[in-house]
C-alpha cells in the first residue's frame, strides 16, 4: 500500500554510510526552513503562555498544589490517546511497512506537529507534521490523509461526547442548536466507504494513486474509542481544575466532558485562530456560568488553555528524550556487539 501513495525518502539507504551524498543548496534551504519553522512554533507557544499568565496567576494561587498538579498530569495521558489515534489511522495506510520502527518517529511528528496550532491558522499543525514526515522519508500526502482523518475522528468522538453538555448549553445559548444538525452528518462521514471516498479525493488533489482498498471499519472503530478516552481525561482534568468552585458528582463531570469536547472541536473550526483561542473558551464560560462566577469562570477557562499547552509540550519533551535514550541504547548495543565479535 505504501508503494501507492508514499515518496520515495530523499536518503538512499544503500549509500556508503562513510561518505554520505552532498545536499544540494534547495535540500540545505528546505532543511534549515524545516528547523526555523519548528522554533517559531515552540516559541509561539511560550509566548502564548506568557501572554495568558497575568489573567489567571491569581486563580492558580487560590488552588490547592496538588489540584494543579493533578489536573495538568490528567491531561498528559490524553495528549498520548490522540497520538496513538493518529498512529493508528497511519498504520492503516502503512500496512504493508512494519510501523514499529517507526514508532518513536511517529509520535515526534504528530506530537511536534501538533505545536504547529498555536500559530494563527491551524493549517501550520498539518504542515509541519507534512514536512517532518517528509524528513523521515513518509509521504507528505499520507501524513496530511492520516490528521484529516484523524481530525475528522476526533470531531466524531467530540460531538458524541458533547452531547451530555449540548442540552444546558443550547439553553443558555439557543444559535448552538445547529450541532444537533451535525452530529448525524459526522457519524455518517465516517463510514469507511464514506471516509476512503473522500481520502482519495485528497490523494487526486495531490496527484498521487487512490488507495488499493478502502479503510478497514476496525480501524475507524479503534481511532473512535481512543478519541472518546481522550476527552475524559481532557474533561477529568477540567473536573479537577473546578473542584474548589463546583461538586465533584458525575454529572458535573460529564457536563465539563462534554463542554470542553465541544469547545475544542469549535476551536477546529475556528482555524483562523491559534489553537482556536476564544471558541472553546466561550463554550467553557457558558457550561461553568452556572457553577461559578463569570469572572472565575473566564479565569478557569484561561488557565485550562494555559496548562493545555504546557501538556503538550511536556509530552514533546518525553518524546524528544525516550528518542534520544532509545537512539543511544542502541548505538551502545552496536558497539558492544562489535566488540565482542572482535
Amino acid at each position: 500500500m505504501t508503494g501507492s501513495i508514499a515518496e520515495t525518502p530523499s536518503n538512499d539507504n544503500d549509500l556508503n554510510q562513510e561518505q554520505p551524498p552532498v545536499k544540494s543548496t534547495k535540500a540545505k534551504l528546505v532543511d534549515f526552513a524545516r528547523r526555523a519553522l519548528v522554533v517559531i512554533v515552540f516559541a509561539a507557544a511560550v509566548y502564548f503562555i506568557a501572554v495568558q499568565w497575568p489573567q489567571v496567576q491569581a486563580t492558580v494561587f487560590a488552588l490547592q498544589w496538588w489540584q494543579v498538579l493533578l489536573s495538568l498530569l490528567a491531561l498528559i495521558p490524553g495528549v498520548l490517546l490522540g497520538m496513538y489515534m493518529w498512529r493508528v489511522v497511519m498504520a492503516s495506510l502503512l500496512r504493508s511497512v512494519d510501523i514499529e520502527p517507526q514508532g518513536l518517529v511517529l509520535n515526534q511528528i504528530y506530537l511536534v506537529g501538533q505545536i504547529g496550532k498555536y500559530l494563527p491558522g491551524s493549517v501550520w499543525a498539518f504542515v509541519l507534521q507534512m514536512e517532518l514526515g517528509r524528513k523521515n522519508g513518509i509521504a507528505r500526502a499520507q501524513v496530511f490523509v492520516a490528521s484529516l482523518v484523524s481530525t475528522g475522528i476526533t470531531i466524531g468522538a467530540a460531538l458524541v461526547v458533547g452531547a451530555s453538555a449540548l442540552p444546558i448549553l443550547v439553553q443558555r445559548q439557543p444559535n448552538l442548536q445547529w450541532l444537533y444538525v451535525i452530529l448525524p452528518v459526522v457519524i455518517l462521514a465516517m463510514n469507511p466507504n464514506v471516509v476512503t471516498f473522500l481520502v482519495n479525493i485528497v490523494l487526486r488533489v495531490f496527484r498521487r494513486p487512490p488507495l488499493p482498498e478502502r479503510i478497514q471499519a476496525n480501524t475507524m472503530v479503534k481511532a473512535f474509542i481512543l478519541g472518546v478516552l481522550m476527552y475524559l481525561c481532557f474533561g477529568l482534568h477540567l473536573w479537577i481544575l473546578v473542584g474548589h468552585e463546583a461538586t465533584l458528582d458525575l454529572a458535573t463531570f460529564l457536563v465539563l466532558t462534554g463542554a470542553l469536547a465541544l469547545g475544542m472541536t469549535l476551536g477546529v473550526l475556528a482555524f483562523l485562530l491559534p489553537a482556536g483561542v476564544g471558541a472553546r473558551e466561550a463554550i467553557l464560560i457558558l457550561a461553568l456560568a452556572g457553577m461559578m462566577s463569570a469572572g472565575a469562570a473566564t479565569a478557569i477557562a484561561a488557565l485550562s488553555r494555559i496548562m493545555f499547552t504546557i501538556a503538550d509540550l511536556l509530552c514533546v519533551g518525553i518524546a524528544y528524550v525516550h528518542f534520544r535514550w532509545r537512539q543511544q541504547s542502541a548505538s551502545k548495543t552496536t558497539v558492544d556487539s562489535a566488540s565482542e565479535a572482535k
